[in-house]
């Protein structure tokens, strides 16, 4: 029975290394972002999703994100749009922010682990949308009216 075991675990290694090689991750512009509200300040580092190709794959295949980091989606115009988790491993909060920097809303995606995957949307236009991993929001108390401002590194 152990034999087995050990065959599983290693057979589960080879095969989850041969598909993250197989994986052409791109490369994202990184900068930083800083939130504020209420005399509460904090800047992060992101990655910026600022074209269609980046903004497609996001954080797909991650198996982890650090606590005070974030992917900035950038978006051309304001409007209504959707996203989900597919091929995302790590539970995520999202803030959709408008083009002045406002946060509108901020919800939680949970990986998805079956079709048809759940869409999380809000019916207001939106340039921008912050993901963070679960309970960044709560933990340094940030809310719907926070602002954000945004650079990329040169």
């Amino acid at each position: 029975m152990q034999k087995i075991a050990f065959i599983l675990l290693i057979s589960i290694i080879f095969f989850t290394n041969l598909f993250s090689q197989s994986i052409n991750m791109p490369e994202f512009p990184k900068g930083t972002l800083t939130i504020s509200q209420e005399g509460s300040i904090l800047t992060i580092p992101i990655e910026i999703a600022n074209t269609n190709e980046l903004r497609e794959f996001g954080l797909m295949y991650k198996e982890d994100i650090p606590e005070d980091y974030g992917m900035l989606f950038v978006f051309p115009t304001p409007g209504i749009r959707g996203f989900w988790m597919k091929n995302t491993f790590v539970e995520l909060d999202i803030a959709f922010i408008d083009s002045s920097g406002t946060i509108l809303d901020i919800q939680n995606m949970k990986p998805c682990e079956e079709s048809p995957c759940p869409i999380y949307i809000i019916y207001t236009p939106f340039k921008f949308a912050l993901e963070v991993k679960v309970g960044f929001f709560d933990r340094y108390r940030f809310t719907e009216g926070a602002k954000i401002e945004w650079s990329i590194n040169e």
